[in-house]
């Protein structure tokens, strides 16, 4: 299986701070990243020896959004709105 054994298949961030994963089956609830500002760039390290993806601002760590990824990922982004930029 490409997944091994997490049943994490996709992340979502808003451009609001708010969180949530994705199995494919089962809808999960959001969650609200703490001290996280608006229209301030972010980073996102997903480490795959600790299975962990975090996210980063004014180069402090804010949270781990999930742990416990195993097998592949790959990245993606979406944007909606004219102010909004995304480098990978």
């Amino acid at each position: 299986a490409r997944w091994t054994d997490s049943n994490v298949h996709s992340c979502y961030l808003s451009t609001d701070g708010i969180y949530c994963w994705d199995d494919w089956a089962i809808d999960r609830p959001t969650m609200s990243i703490d001290g996280f500002q608006r229209n301030t760039p972010i980073g996102l390290l997903l480490d795959l020896d600790e299975g962990t993806l975090s996210i980063y601002q004014n180069g402090q760590r804010l949270a781990t959004l999930k742990d416990g990824l195993s097998g592949e990922y790959c990245w993606y982004s979406a944007v909606c709105g004219r102010t909004t930029s995304i480098s990978i």
